[in-house]
């Protein structure tokens, strides 16, 4: 069951996902061992999907992200643009490290128009299957913008 409040849930993602790309860097949340929330500055690339939306970063395999997300696998990303718009994702987050998804990953922020798009080896690995960056995948299971919330079909798996 999807459950919009406002705009149609394809009208949520689509707005979620202008914004997203428009402000590009997002607070990524998560939270520690000890309960306590902890957040930093990401650079997602949010993908349309059947489903809704699948977001993807690259990050470090021994970041303390990584480590949060092994215990609680769970992330808030929020984005606030200079024109006052709010986006907000609540995910499933999981590390996603197959060679066919980090070629693709790569791929999308290779190909993507500035200021969205990068040339991933800033991140000091020569290719996809450099072993120093593991890829992040964000499943969201909310989504809230100005123009309403999404939320992901129950039956969905995450």
């Amino acid at each position: 069951m999807v459950v919009r409040s406002g705009g149609s849930g394809a009208d949520v993602i689509r707005e979620f996902v202008r914004i997203a790309h428009g402000v590009v860097w997002c607070t990524l949340a998560t939270v520690d061992d000890r309960g306590r929330p902890r957040s930093r500055v990401v650079h997602p690339y949010w993908e349309r999907t059947d489903h809704g939306v699948t977001g993807w970063l690259f990050t470090r395999p021994a970041s303390l992200k990584v480590a949060h997300l092994a215990r609680h696998p769970h992330a808030s990303c929020s984005y606030w643009s200079p024109s006052q718009e709010t986006a907000v994702a609540e995910c499933d987050a999981e590390i996603d490290d197959t060679e066919p998804v980090r070629r693709r990953v790569w791929a999308l922020f290779a190909t993507a128009a500035e200021p969205l798009g990068y040339d991933p080896r800033i991140l000091g690995a020569d290719d996809h299957r450099d072993p120093s960056i593991t890829v992040l995948r964000l499943t969201p299971w909310r989504l809230r913008t100005p123009g309403g919330v999404w939320r992901r079909a129950a039956s969905h798996p995450a």
